[in-house]
């Protein structure tokens, strides 16, 4: 059965794939004070899918255009199969990309480069290139109308990349239930850059860790040993900072700071 899928399915398109991968990373030049707006995304992909959809023609595929904020929507595209209850979902394949300056590159990254077989520009191995990859898989699903016994569906989200935001992409989904049906089968969280490996493909939980202890001034070492401090107080940094970011980023700088208290000895 695999093997006659595959054989139905054939090999990638490249005379699809690259040019709505193209696409895909042009739009990447209009976040609006630098927030996505992923329905530009949205509409390239539902420009290939929509042909084969109940919306336009028909066709097998179930699309769900979900948004909760102008701009920035969410896709659920559906293949049905033929055995109730039976499915199988790749979810993850975000439309947004982190915003870059193009003179910090030494290639312009907001469109895509064509060397033969090497693709380049921004979100091509990532996010943008899962996109177009997945899209090209449910086209040809819906394009041949394989005969499957489990639903496959594909969820392209917005907001992957901020997670300082909520209520906009896979959270909000989640929260409205609708991928609950997901919970029945295999899903495959499409997020990896390089092609390698990632950690995280089922997602993140995020931390924190708050310390209270006692307050206590750099220049008073008489009770030090009273509060058990492994370093003298003169010596002790003070103040930790950095510039800011996501919580899944590890940030490139940092700043420590303290004080180094002196004695004047006068004979």
């Amino acid at each position: 059965m695999a093997a006659n899928l595959l054989a139905t399915l054939g090999d990638l398109e490249r005379d699809s794939f690259v040019p709505l991968l193209s696409k895909l990373i042009g739009e990447s030049k209009h976040p609006p004070e630098l927030i996505p707006q992923e329905d530009r995304v949205v509409k390239h992909v539902l420009d290939i899918l929509l042909p084969f959809s109940t919306t336009s023609s028909g066709g097998p595929l179930l699309v769900n255009h979900v948004t909760y904020h102008a701009g920035r929507g969410n896709l659920i595209i559906e293949y049905p199969g033929t055995v109730p209850g039976k499915i199988l979902s790749f979810v993850g394949c975000h439309m947004d990309v982190v915003t870059v300056n193009p003179n910090d590159w030494d290639f312009d990254p907001l469109s895509l480069t064509v060397d033969g077989d090497k693709l380049r520009g921004r979100g091509t191995t990532d996010c943008l290139g899962h996109v177009a990859l997945v899209t090209e898989l449910v086209r040809k699903l819906g394009e041949t109308k394989s005969n499957l016994k489990s639903t496959i569906v594909a969820v392209f989200i917005a907001n992957e990349e901020n997670s300082a935001i909520t209520g906009v992409g896979v959270d909000a989904l989640v929260k409205d239930g609708l991928l609950n049906k997901l919970k029945d089968g295999p899903l495959y969280w499409i997020d990896t850059a390089d092609k390698q490996p990632g950690v995280g493909t089922g997602g993140m939980i995020p931390w924190k860790l708050h310390v209270t202890g006692r307050l206590f001034h750099s220049g008073l070492a008489h009770k030090e040993q009273v509060y058990g401090f492994a370093t003298p107080s003169t010596m002790k940094p003070t103040q930790w900072s950095y510039p800011g970011g996501g919580i899944n980023q590890i940030p490139g700088e940092c700043t420590i700071s303290g004080d180094v208290r002196f004695i004047l000895l006068l004979s």
